[in-house]
């Protein structure tokens, strides 16, 4: 017994599920198109996580941009929130991506956690501050840390309605708000 607990803490630490917890969010706030910024703290794989956090959103109905390869004066331009929130850059980011939200990556070196943040890209005011934690010690790669993150901005995903069936055998259907 006392040989098979190591390999059991192993398994049940990599089938252990991320943590994830939403700091503060603005109920009423929906985006239909979001442009991603660089991520801070990638060592060197912001673009790769860029392009799969573009991939996620838009699996979860939203249109999704890289600010990093967008055509406009921002492409390859670090942005950091705090430069996001003047109502110069966001007129660019909007007029460069048509975007409603802006969401910005920040992950500690050691890629332990990972902070989300997400601006209305009117206003420049925060509608999403996230933070997550991986499955084992750290995250694995870009993807694993898309995933994270396209989970905590699902909240931000224009809602879809299900109609009701009008009989019991009906099929239902999600048909998504225009």
């Amino acid at each position: 017994m006392r040989r098979l607990l190591p390999a059991l803490l192993l398994l049940a630490a990599c089938g252990a599920p991320e943590r994830q917890e939403t700091l503060s969010r603005s109920p009423s706030f929906r985006a239909r198109t979001v442009a991603v910024a660089a991520t801070r703290g990638a060592r060197g794989k912001g673009v790769a996580i860029s392009r799969a956090l573009v991939s996620r959103l838009e699996g979860l109905g939203l249109t999704a941009s890289n600010l990093e390869e967008s055509d406009s004066v921002l492409a390859g331009s670090a942005l950091s929130l705090e430069a996001a929130r003047s109502p110069r850059l966001l007129d660019e980011i909007r007029r460069a991506t048509g975007a409603d939200a802006v969401v910005f990556l920040s992950l500690d070196p050691s890629w332990r956690s990972l902070e989300i943040s997400a601006l209305d890209a009117r206003t420049g005011d925060a509608v999403l501050r996230a933070a997550a934690h991986p499955r084992g010690d750290a995250f694995a790669d870009p993807a694993e840390i898309a995933d994270a993150a396209a989970r905590a901005l699902s909240p931000l995903a224009a809602e879809r309605r299900t109609p009701k069936a009008t009989r019991p055998d009906d099929p239902v259907d999600e048909i998504p708000l225009p």
